[in-house]
């Protein structure tokens, strides 16, 4: 049988037998080996569904994330803004005496007589922002409190009032009072506040307002 074969494979059919023969037997060792990494190479439809269900949900997540970075970045330009409008010592000078002075200025200019002008207080808003208050009182005219007012705001940094009481006070003028004449004046009573900037001071060791 075996010399057979050998004059079997001889011939052109022969050798074109074994030649598929040989064929068909990588193949199964192929398929054997990567059997296991078929479902990789040929993937169905339900992991091509769940894939591109992940490239979806990726996209929404990086499109939140640009949203929240583009509001991060407005938000920090804005802050930016704004602390132009902050009392700064280094160009505004120290607030506790400062403050007290500008007002005192003010007032001078619109020959307004101050009652009382408290002391400067601070209380952190966080580690670079605080708020600078100081209470106040005067008695006069209508015109000479709003004189007042408005000149409190020419100079920046722009203060803006806690507190603010205006109530009538009649009190007799000294040529009227023969005819019994009441001259309104009027009793004020407020707390101006400024927010303060000291953010490089805190980070190399000061601002400890």
């Amino acid at each position: 049988m075996n010399a057979k074969f050998r004059e079997f494979v001889k011939t052109g059919r022969g050798k074109l037998t074994v030649a598929l023969g040989c064929l068909a037997l990588s193949w199964i060792f192929l398929l054997w080996q990567f059997s296991g990494s078929i479902g990789d190479l040929m993937p169905a439809a339900e992991r091509i569904g769940a894939v591109e269900r992940e490239v979806r949900e990726l996209r929404q997540q990086n499109a939140a994330l640009k949203a929240r970075q583009k509001a991060a970045g407005e938000l920090r330009t804005r802050y930016g803004k704004q602390l132009g409008s902050y009392w700064r010592e280094e160009r505004d000078g120290v607030v506790d005496t400062e403050l007290r002075n500008r007002i005192q200025q003010a007032a001078r200019d619109v020959e307004l007589k101050l009652n009382s002008l408290g002391s400067v207080r601070t209380s952190r808003i966080n580690n670079e922002l605080y708020y600078a208050e100081i209470d106040l009182s005067t008695v006069g005219t209508l015109e000479a409190i709003t004189a007042f007012l408005a000149k409190l705001r020419e100079k920046s940094p722009l203060v803006s009032w806690r507190r603010f009481d205006l109530r009538p006070e009649p009190v007799r003028g000294q040529n009227a009072s023969s005819a019994g004449t009441v001259v309104q004046n009027l009793n004020f009573n407020g707390a101006i506040r400024v927010i303060g900037f000291d953010g490089d001071a805190a980070e190399n060791g000061g601002g400890g307002k």
